[in-house]
């Protein structure tokens, strides 16, 4: 099936509405004002969060989202139509099997390095889909780069795609399924369990410390890192200081 299923109205608003306030607070106090980094973000609805995210950036960096087509074409134009052109739209059609996982991939063949330092994870919230969505990230995710997950405690059930509301949603999941948290499924059993994240909001936001295939850094080597990226200092080192140090400091510990 690839008609438009999933409902036009769901809890987040347009885009000068509600927006995820933590998200950009964090990104503010991580990388400051005047930065040049890369950000995907999964799930952006209206664009709410990542027009708060464009006008952080001002133009610097780039801001890679990820939605339906029509949601991320839209997006991109009325951003544009601000002022911002920093915004590269991956859009994925509404067949059921299809998402940003297969934009992901097609990002992996095109790039020799990680792209993002900052991820944003609101999207499907389900098992089936952002489950490889995060290893997918991980690979695309700087050392030292940070991943968010939105709604640690939501489900299906009572949420805008509940069965009494969306009746596809009852073709595509089990009973099970449709009460499990299934964010927090994800976080505790694939992120905390990974020695290469370190915690930093509790169940939220999560720093990689290490590449797959490396050694995890001791708390001597994320301290020296906490020295480059904390108090909001970490700005023009992430591009071109955090990730060398990182790795130097990674040698000496």
């Amino acid at each position: 099936m690839s008609y438009q299923w999933y409902p036009q109205k769901i809890g987040a608003g347009d885009m000068d509405g509600t927006y995820s306030k933590q998200t950009v607070d964090f990104v503010r106090d991580t990388y400051g004002t005047n930065t040049n980094i890369t950000i995907g973000e999964f799930g952006i609805w209206r664009g709410a969060t990542t027009f708060r995210l464009a006008q952080l950036l001002d133009g610097r960096g780039t801001i890679h989202i990820f939605d339906y087509a029509d949601n991320t074409h839209a997006v991109k134009m009325e951003l544009a139509r601000r002022g911002f052109k920093n915004i590269v739209a991956w859009g994925s059609s509404y067949k059921f099997l299809d998402s940003y996982n297969w934009n992901l991939k097609k990002i992996l063949e095109n790039s020799s390095k990680p792209l993002f330092d900052f991820c944003y994870l609101d999207g499907a919230h389900t098992w089936a889909i952002d489950a490889l969505t995060f290893f997918l990230c991980d690979r695309l995710l700087k050392v030292g780069g940070y991943i968010q997950f939105d709604d640690y405690r939501w489900r299906l059930r009572g949420s805008s795609l509940d069965p009494v509301n969306v009746s596809q949603t009852a073709q595509m999941y089990t009973d099970e399924q449709i009460d499990a948290f299934q964010v927090r499924a994800i976080v505790d059993l694939l992120v905390k369990r990974d020695p290469h994240y370190k915690e930093v909001l509790r169940n939220r936001i999560y720093q990689k410390v290490a590449s797959a295939g490396m050694k995890p850094w001791t708390g001597r080597a994320v301290a020296r890192l906490a020295g480059i990226a904390g108090r909001g200092r970490i700005r023009r080192a992430t591009r071109s200081v955090a990730a060398p140090r990182a790795q130097r400091a990674l040698a000496i510990a």
